[in-house]
Order: structure tokens, then sequence, then C-alpha cells
């Protein structure tokens, strides 16, 4: 239903609702950037609500400014902000730390610890890290997930329209547990695609000429890639019977006032509160 709207039927009903009472509004692209900032967030003062996407809410926002109404912003991802595209600089728009709402939680590492702790056999859990190339399970997790998130970038900057949403991390996997099988995920992606097998050698000079320029690996991971590897290993190695819908909530629930401390999300919102008088964040 979301993916629906326009930014003038966004704004409309704010405005609505603006006529109502005398809240500030946050705009977010879908129901899961609620989850997180909302246990945040004083909701006598301030409520949150999904626009159906980025360009959406950005709409909403540049609408509501030519109008003079200043009782809106916008929380949007950050994805390939500064390194494909310019930041926009809109007043009352703020961004994810990480690629997403998602992944500034996970980047949280405490919060997967946590996580895992409740779901994952203990001694599992521990056999599997020790016999694998990476010392803890954020790493491993993080290393899983950048692979999809580096092939998407590449796809993006190339124009190669790969099917990488909602992608099925699960059926990628290597049988170790250890990371991702590169040739599993290149001829995933191209079926899904409607590509033909006979360009995935020119896919893979691509991928390899800007995996050559990628450090902060972090940066490309989305959330929904992190959390499906995570929930796929939690399952398959370390006894976790739980779904991975259920994972990930837990971890946008571990999301703690000391975690909301450390963001520079969170920091942008309580400002913009400030500006207006107001101290939205229950944590400070």
């Amino acid at each position: 239903m979301l993916d629906l709207l326009t930014a003038d039927d966004v704004l409309s009903h704010v405005m609505m609702l603006a006529d109502t009472n005398d809240l500030l509004y946050l705009l977010v692209e879908g129901d899961t950037d609620c989850s997180v900032i909302d246990p945040h967030l004083d909701m006598t003062l301030c409520d949150t609500l999904p626009g159906g996407g980025k360009t959406v809410v950005l709409g909403a926002i540049r609408m509501a400014r030519e109008e003079g109404f200043n009782r809106l912003a916008a929380v949007i991802d950050l994805d390939w902000v500064d390194l494909l595209y310019p930041k926009d600089e809109e007043e009352g728009v703020f961004y994810t730390d990480y690629y997403d709402i998602d992944a500034t939680v996970f980047f949280q590492e405490q919060n997967v610890l946590r996580v895992a702790g409740s779901f994952a056999n203990r001694s599992q859990l521990r056999s599997h890290i020790a016999n694998c190339p990476h010392s803890t399970l954020h790493e491993l997790v993080t290393h899983i997930a950048f692979p999809v998130g580096a092939l998407r970038f590449t796809s993006e900057k190339h124009r190669l329209q790969l099917n990488l949403r909602d992608f099925p991390i699960s059926v990628t996997l290597n049988d170790s547990g250890t990371g991702i099988d590169f040739d599993r995920l290149l001829d995933v992606s191209l079926r899904r695609s409607g590509k033909e097998l006979e360009s995935k050698e020119e896919v893979v000079r691509l991928y390899q000429q800007e995996r050559a320029a990628m450090s902060e690996i972090e940066r490309y991971c989305s959330g929904h890639d992190l959390l499906s590897a995570l929930a796929t290993i939690l399952h398959r190695k370390c006894g976790s019977k739980a779904s991975s819908d259920a994972i990930a909530r837990a971890v946008r629930g571990a999301f703690s006032c000391s975690d909301v401390k450390e963001s520079s999300l969170f920091s942008a919102i309580k400002k913009w509160g400030e500006s207006h008088g107001r101290e939205l964040l229950t944590c400070l």
C-alpha cells in the first residue's frame, strides 16, 4: 500500500494530522524504521510516519518547506550517498548512520551478541566461530553480507539492472558456513534478473574493478543482507530454531540508550527537536 503513495498524498496526510495537535512529525521510509526510532522518542512531542520510500519522503519534505510547514522532518537511508550520489542538504533531512536503519542497528556489535546469546546454542556458536576465518560472529556476518552489497553497488554504478532486492543469502552461503559462494551468488543474481549467464564474465570484471577500490566494507552492507546472514548462520550452524523475522525484530529491539548516544542519526533528531524547544529523545 505504501508504494502507491505520492509525496502529495503523504504531505496531505501529515497536514491533516497536524491540524489536530502540535506534534512534530518524522517521516521515515518504512515500518522497520519506526520500530527502531519509536522506543527512544517522546511520543507526546513527536511521532513517526512511514512514507513509502526515499523519493516520496524527500518530495513531501520539499513540498512542506515550500508551504512554510516546519513541523516535519525526515529520516532516510544513507545507501549510496557520497559514494554514487551527493548528499541532499535539505533542512530537516537526517541520514541513517550506515546503509539503512537495520545496518545502523547491526553495527552496534553488542546488539548482535545479545541476540545470538538468546537464540543460539552457546557451544555450537563458539565451535563455529573457532573454526571459521573470522574472530567474531559480527565479523563473520559482515563478510558474508559484503559481497552481495558490493555486487549491488556495482550493478547500480554500471546500470547492470541486477535484481538484488531482498536477496536470498541462505542459498549462496558456502557449505562450511564461513562465507559466500561467489559463483553461486552471481548465478542466482543473474537468474533473478532475467540475464543470460554468458554475461557473468563482464559482471565479474566490473565487480572486481569496484571491489579493489572498497576499503570500509561496512559501508556497502544493507540491513536486510546482514540480518539474513545472521539468521542463516544461527539457524544452520548454531542451533537456532527462530525465524529470520524473529531474529531481525530482536536485533532492532536490542538497540539501546547507549547506542542512541553514539548515533549521528539520533543526534541530528535531538538537535532538530531542540530547535523547536523540545527534548524529543527519552534517552538523552
